[in-house]
C-alpha cells in the first residue's frame, strides 16, 4: 500500500471505502448463513454472544448516521477529559444500547445492518478526507482527518466480523485488500504506544509481519518522539516479529499480553517489545 521510506502521519491516508463496502457486503453474506445456534454462540467478549456482536456492529453505524446525516449529538453528562472518561462513556452506551437490542430478532438486526451500513459509508464518502473530524483517541490524538477517523471505523467493522466469523467456523476476513487497510490502520497506533520508550534521536526499531500479508514498518526516533514510516528498516537497532493473525487480535484485546509474547521473535533488546505488547488500537 505504502512504498518503503513513506511517512506515515496525517499526510499518508489509508484509503478504505471500497474495502468498507466489501466488508460490509461480507457481514450481510456471513448473517444470511446463520442458524439459531450460531447466533448464540460465545465470542472472545465474555459478555456478548453472537448476535450481541452483531447488535455491536449496527451501534455503530447507527450513531455516525444520526451525526453526519442528522447533526444528532447525545450529550455526555460531564466533560470528557482524558481516554479513561472516553472508554468508560462508550463502554457504558455499549452495554445500554445492548441491552435494549436483544428483545430486537436476528432478522430485523440483519436488515438494519443492511440499511444504516449502506448510508454510513455513502456520508463518509461525501467528507473531505483531510477536513478535521473525530479524533482517534487510542492514536493519541483527539482531533483527527476525517479520513484516519473513517479508518479507524473501518478496523471496527473489520475486526468485529473477524470476531463474527472466530466465533462461528467461518473462514477470515484475510484477503489482502481486506486485510492490510485494517492492518495499516492499526499500526498508526505505534507512535503513541512508543512514546514512554525515550531512546536517542536516529535510533530505529523495524517491525515485521509474515503470512498471509507480509508487511513491515519502522519505528525511528526523531526530535525525541517515535515516527512511523513504511517498510522494515534492515539497519534498525531491533527487529520485532510477529504474525498478522496474531498482530490484529494482540491490538484489539483478543489475545492476552501474556500469550502474545510467546508469538514475537526480537531480534535486539527484549524490552523494545514491550510497548508493542501493551498497544491497543481500540477504545476499551
Amino acid at each position: 500500500m505504502f512504498s518503503a521510506g513513506t511517512r506515515l502521519d496525517s499526510t499518508a491516508p489509508v484509503p478504505v471505502l471500497e474495502p468498507l463496502r466489501a466488508v460490509n457486503a461480507a457481514l450481510l453474506g456471513l448473517l444470511d448463513g446463520f442458524s439459531h445456534e450460531d447466533w448464540t454462540r460465545p465470542t472472545v467478549h465474555a459478555d456478548r454472544n453472537v448476535k450481541d456482536l452483531t447488535a455491536h456492529l449496527l451501534q455503530g453505524s447507527l450513531f455516525r448516521v444520526s451525526a453526519l446525516r442528522d447533526g444528532y449529538h447525545a450529550q455526555a453528562s460531564a466533560p470528557i477529559a482524558s481516554r479513561e472518561q472516553l472508554t468508560e462513556l462508550v463502554q457504558r452506551n455499549n452495554r445500554e444500547f445492548l441491552a435494549g437490542m436483544r428483545r430486537v430478532s436476528p432478522r430485523i438486526l440483519r436488515e438494519l445492518c443492511e440499511r444504516y451500513d449502506s448510508e454510513l459509508v455513502s456520508l463518509f464518502a461525501a467528507l473531505d478526507p483531510h477536513a478535521p473530524g473525530l479524533g482517534v483517541v487510542w492514536a493519541g490524538e483527539w482531533v483527527s482527518p476525517n479520513w484516519f477517523d473513517i479508518a479507524r471505523e473501518y478496523t471496527e467493522k473489520w475486526h468485529h466480523q473477524q470476531q463474527l466469523r472466530d466465533a462461528t467456523g467461518r473462514p477470515p476476513l484475510y484477503a489482502p485488500e481486506l486485510f492490510v487497510p485494517a492492518l495499516e490502520t492499526f499500526c498508526r497506533a505505534l507512535p503513541h504506544a512508543y512514546r514512554q520508550l525515550s531512546l536517542p534521536d536516529g535510533v530505529a526499531l523495524g517491525i515485521t509481519l509474515g503470512e498471509p500479508t507480509p508487511l513491515g514498518w519502522t519505528l525511528r526516533r526523531e526530535k525525541n518522539a517515535w515516527q512511523l514510516f513504511a517498510g522494515a528498516d534492515a539497519t534498525a537497532l531491533t527487529t520485532i516479529s510477529l504474525s498478522p493473525d496474531l498482530a490484529w487480535r494482540l491490538w484489539t484485546r483478543g489475545v492476552p499480553k501474556a500469550a502474545a509474547r510467546g508469538g514475537i521473535q526480537v531480534v535486539g533488546d527484549p524490552a523494545h517489545a514491550e510497548p508493542l505488547l501493551d498497544c491497543v488500537a481500540i477504545l476499551g
